[in-house]
C-alpha cells in the first residue's frame, strides 16, 4: 500500500487531470527497483482509469505484472511482486489510454542520499579523490538522479530529473559521499546500487520534514499556524498585488546588497584602481595566471584568505553575434560575485555558493572584437572561488545557433582586500514564491524534492547535515527533537517505518582552541547526533571528527564517510556484523575516590589512541561551568581512569568538546575509529 504522505500527494496530482497516464520523474530510463521489496508503480491516470503494469525482460518475457483502477483524484498505485536483483536490463511497460515504456530498468538497492553541503558536494570538487573516482567509476551498475533545487508549499507530484549510468562523465555530478558508499556496496554485495540524489546545500533541518510531523513539534505550532495564514493570505491577493509586493522587496533588497557591496569595496584596490576597466594595465599591476574552475584551497596564496579576488579574461567576439544578445555562465562561485562585461557591472549573485551563475548580456553591449570579462568574487568562509565544471563555463550566443567560447582555462587574476562583512538577509526575494516556498520554511523540501519520490522502494537513507543548525545553542539543543521527526517524516513518506537511517555527525572545524577545553556549539549539536542513535530504531552515528578541516567547512575526505557509512549499512541493514563501522561509545561513567572512571563500549577491538599518544580532550567541567583538562589513561580493553584535578569537584566529564577537537584521540585500537564525543555526569 501506499503511505500516508503518498496518498497525500494524491491530493495534489489530482488538481492536473490530463487525459495520458504519467509517472513520476523516478520512473524512468535506467532506473533500479530496490530488490526484494513490493515494487510500487505510481502516477496519475484519469479519474476511475484501469491501468497495468508490466516487467519483463530482453527477451519480452514477462516477469511481473499488475493492475488497478485510479481513483477519483486520478491517483493510481500498481503493486507488484518483489524481484531479486538482477544486473540485466528489463524494460517497465505501463498502459491506460496512452502507453509509457521505461527501458534499461536494473533490480538491486537504492538509497536516498539526502542533506546539506556536506552531502551535495560533488565528487568532481574533491580534488584528488576526484581523479580516485573517476579511474573506478566507469560501472553501468550503479546509476542516481540528481533532484534540482526546488520548494513548494504543498507536496509535488514530479520534479525536473533523470537517471544517470555513472560513467567517467557522469561520475564528477553525484554527491562524494554517495559516490563512495555506492561502490562500497557495488564491490560488497555484486548487485546495482541506486542513488537518490536529494541535498540542498546551507538548508536547515526543518524544511526537508513534512508538515504534519514537524507541527507536532510544539516549538513550531505557532510559526505554523502563521505560516497557513500566510499561504491562506497569498492565495487571495491578485497577480498586481503579487507583482507589487515583489517590487517592493526586490527594492529593498537591492538598496542592502548595493549598501553591502558598497562597504566591502571600500577601500578595495580593484574597486579604487578600476580594475573591472578594459583598459586597466593587467602587466604591470602584478596580476598572475591562473587556472578557472579552480578553489581558493588549492591556490597557495587563497587558501586562508576571505576577501576579494578580481579575475579577468579577453574574448574574441565573433561578428556573427554582433548586436545579439549572450548568456555568460560562470558555474559555481562561492560565495558571492559581481560580474563586468566591457567594464559595466552587469549582474550580481550575493551569498549563493551553490547556484551556477547564468547572466544576460545585453544585446546593445555586444559588439565584434575583443571583449573583457572581469570578475569579483568574494569568499568570507570555507573554500572560496570557482567551484563548478570547466564545461559550466562559456560564454554563449543562443542567436547564433548557440554557438559558445570555453571560459574554462587561463585567467589573470589579482587579489583585492581582506573581508569578513556579512551580506544582507533575507536572501533575494522570488516573483512567485508563495509563503510556504522559501528554503527556510517548515516542508518546503520535503514537498518540493521528497515528495516526488515518495513511495518509492528504498533500502535506507544517509544524512549529512546539521552546520545550519548548529548557528546557535539553542538550534543545536532542538536539532535533538528535531533529528528523530525528520526520520520519522521519511519513514513515513517511503512506506517504511523501521527504515535504516545512517547520520553523519560533523567532521571537525574551526581552529582548535587549546586554552578553551570546552567550546563551540558544533559538540552540542554531535551530543543530539549521538541522541538520536540512542533512542531511534535503526538508526547509526558515524563519527568523522579526524576527517575534518580547520580552514574549511568542506573537508575534501568525503571517502572516509562513505566508505564509514557503507560499513554501517553492511553490518546492520545486510547482516555483516564483523564489518566495524563505529569507534568507541561513552557506555558509563563512575565515581572511584578521587578519579573518575569511564566504561566504553568497544566494538571491534580495544580502546587506546589513534595516534600512540597519551590520552587527550577530556575536560571535567565544575558545576559552575568552569573547565579544565584532565589527565587520562586508558585501563584494560574498554575503560579510561581519569584522576580528578587538584581543588575541583566535578559535575561533568567531556570528551572532545569543541568545534575542533584536533587534541581528541580515542579510539578503536583494532579498526582505527575514532571515540565519539560524548558529555556525561560525574556521580557524587
Amino acid at each position: 500500500m501506499r503511505t500516508t504522505a503518498s496518498i497525500a500527494l494524491g491530493l495534489v496530482l489530482a488538481s492536473a487531470a490530463a487525459a495520458d497516464v504519467r509517472l513520476p520523474a523516478v520512473f524512468g530510463d535506467h532506473m533500479v527497483f530496490q530488490r526484494n521489496r513490493p515494487i510500487v508503480v505510481f502516477g496519475h491516470a484519469q479519474p476511475s482509469e484501469a491501468v497495468s503494469a508490466e516487467l519483463r525482460d530482453a527477451a519480452g518475457k514477462p516477469l511481473r505484472t499488475g493492475k488497478a483502477i485510479a481513483g477519483p483524484d486520478g491517483v493510481f498505485h500498481v503493486d507488484l511482486e518483489p524481484l531479486p536483483a538482477t544486473a540485466d536490463p528489463l524494460v517497465l511497460e505501463v498502459r491506460a489510454a496512452n502507453t509509457i515504456t521505461v527501458n534499461d530498468v536494473l533490480v538491486g538497492e537504492v538509497w536516498i542520499a539526502g542533506g546539506q553541503s556536506n552531502m551535495e558536494w560533488e565528487l568532481g570538487a574533491t580534488g584528488a579523490q576526484r581523479d580516485d573516482g573517476v579511474k573506478i567509476a566507469n560501472d553501468p551498475l550503479v546509476r542516481f538522479i540528481k533532484a534540482p533545487h526546488v520548494t513548494a508549499p504543498r507536496p509535488a507530484e514530479t520534479i525536473d530529473a533523470s537517471w544517470k549510468v555513472l560513467d567517467p562523465a557522469s561520475a564528477p555530478q553525484l554527491s562524494a559521499v554517495a559516490f563512495w558508499m555506492a561502490m562500497d556496496l557495488r564491490r560488497e554485495l555484486g548487485v546495482p546500487v541506486g542513488i537518490l540524489s536529494i541535498n540542498w546545500g546551507g538548508t536547515d533541518i526543518e524544511p526537508w520534514t513534512d508538515i504534519v510531523t514537524i507541527a507536532a513539534h510544539a516549538p513550531f505550532a505557532e510559526r505554523l499556524a502563521k505560516q497557513r495564514e500566510a499561504v491562506e493570505a497569498w492565495s487571495m491577493l491578485t497577480d498586481d498585488a503579487r507583482n507589487a509586493r515583489w517590487r517592493e522587496q526586490m527594492k529593498a533588497f537591492g538598496a542592502a546588497a548595493g549598501d553591502w557591496w558598497g562597504k566591502v569595496n571600500d577601500g578595495d584596490p580593484g574597486a579604487a584602481g578600476a580594475w573591472a576597466d578594459p583598459a586597466h594595465d593587467t602587466v604591470n599591476e602584478g596580476w598572475r595566471t591562473v587556472t578557472l574552475p579552480g578553489a581558493w584551497s588549492k591556490d597557495a596564496q587563497l587558501a586562508d584568505f576571505d576577501g576579494t579576488a578580481w579575475y579577468r579574461r579577453t574574448v574574441e567576439v565573433p561578428k556573427e553575434w554582433d548586436g545579439k544578445e549572450c548568456m555568460l555562465e560562470l558555474g559555481s562561485i562561492d560565495d558571492a560575485d559581481v560580474t563586468y562585461f566591457n567594464g559595466r557591472a552587469i549582474a550580481n549573485t550575493v551569498a549563493d555558493w551553490s547556484t551556477p551563475r547564468r547572466y544576460r548580456v545585453p544585446k546593445a553591449m555586444v559588439k565584434a572584437g575583443t571583449a573583457t570579462i572581469v570578475v569579483e568574487v568574494l569568499d568570507l568562509h570555507g573554500e572560496g572561488g570557482f567551484v563548478g565544471n570547466a564545461d559550466s563555463m562559456r560564454l554563449l550566443c543562443p542567436a547564433a545557433g548557440n554557438a559558445s567560447i570555453p571560459l574554462a582555462g587561463e585567467w589573470s587574476m589579482h587579489t583585492g582586500r581582506a573581508a569578513t562583512t556579512l551580506p544582507p538577509a533575507p536572501a533575494r526575494p522570488e516573483r512567485d514564491r508563495a509563503p510556504g516556498m522559501s528554503p527556510g520554511d517548515p516542508a518546503a523540501m520535503f514537498n518540493g524534492m521528497i515528495a516526488p519520490f515518495a513511495g518509492y522502494g528504498v533500502a535506507g537513507a544517509i544524512w549529512y547535515q546539521g552546520e545550519n543548525n548548529a548557528a546557535s545553542q539553542p538550534r543545536a539543543e532542538e536539532y535533538r527533537a528535531l533529528l528523530p521527526l525528520l526520520v520519522r517524516s521519511w519513514r513515513t513518506a517511503f512506506g517504511r517505518p523501521d527504515m535504516p537511517f545512517g547520520v553523519v555527525s560533523l567532521a571537525a572545524f574551526r581552529q582548535f582552541t587549546p586554552d578553551a577545553p570546552c567550546s563551540g556549539i558544533w559538540p552540542t549539536l554531535r551530543a543530539a547526533q549521538l541522541g538520536a542513535e540512542q533512542v531511534v530504531p535503526n538508526l547509526g552515528v558515524v563519527t568523522t571528527i579526524d576527517v575534518g578541516d580547520a580552514n574549511d567547512i568542506h573537508p575534501r575526505d568525503k571517502r572516509a564517510v562513505g566508505q564509514r557509512l557503507a560499513h554501517w549499512a553492511m553490518a546492520t541493514t545486510y547482516g555483516k556484523p564483523q564489518t566495524p563501522w563505529r569507534g568507541p561509545r561513552a557506555k558509563s561513567v563512575a565515581r572511584s575516590g578521587s578519579a573518575v572512571d569511564i566504561e566504553f563500549d568497544v566494538e571491534a577491538g580495544r580502546l587506546g589512541t589513534r595516534d600512540g599518544k597519551p590520552v587527550g580532550g577530556i575536560v571535567m567541567v565544575d558545576a559552575d561551568g568552569k573547565s579544565t583538562w584532565a589527565v587520562a589513561e586508558v585501563v584494560g580493553s574498554n575503560k579510561l581512569h581519569v584522576p580528578v584535578p587538584a581543588g575541583m569537584n566535578p559535575a561533568f566529564v567531556r570528551y572532545a568538546w569543541q568545534d575542533n577537537p584536533a587534541n581528541a584521540n580515542l579510539a578503536d585500537t583494532v579498526s582505527g575509529l575514532p571515540a565519539h564525543p560524548f558529555e556525561a555526569k560525574v556521580p557524587e
